[in-house]
């Protein structure tokens, strides 16, 4: 299905159009899931963490003052919405950004520092 809307309505033949297809209606869908799981403080601070490095799930909780299960809650919205990537490594779940596109991505939007995560709180220092 294709949507074209002249650009210039005084022609008789438009120059331009403005193509809306199915494609375009998908990635705009993933778009507003992009969106929404950074919409989300606790998701941010997660993703500010993770542009520092990877880090297990089970770190996550004392960066968002949430207990384990709303953590891992947002941990899948954010795997849900192309940001973050897991891999298991023994018992631990490992999380990291979704590619090198989504970390210049974020990057662009200006998330890039955290406090906590520049305090050294995973490496065991804190």
């Amino acid at each position: 299905m294709h949507l074209y809307i002249p650009i210039d309505s005084n022609a008789t033949k438009p120059k331009s159009i403005y193509t809306c297809t199915y494609a375009q209606a998908y990635m705009n869908k993933g778009l507003v899931k992009l969106f929404k799981a950074l919409g989300e403080e606790t998701r941010l601070k997660i993703v500010e963490c993770l542009l520092h490095q990877d880090h297990c799930a089970c770190e996550f909780a004392s960066v968002t003052g949430r207990d384990q299960t709303t953590t891992s809650r947002h941990l899948k919205v954010l795997v849900e919405a192309g940001i973050l990537e897991s891999e298991r490594q023994g018992r631990n779940i490992i999380f990291k950004i979704a590619g090198e596109d989504m970390r210049k991505l974020l990057l662009g939007f200006g998330i890039e520092s955290m406090e906590c995560c520049q305090d050294g709180c995973y490496n065991g220092t804190k």
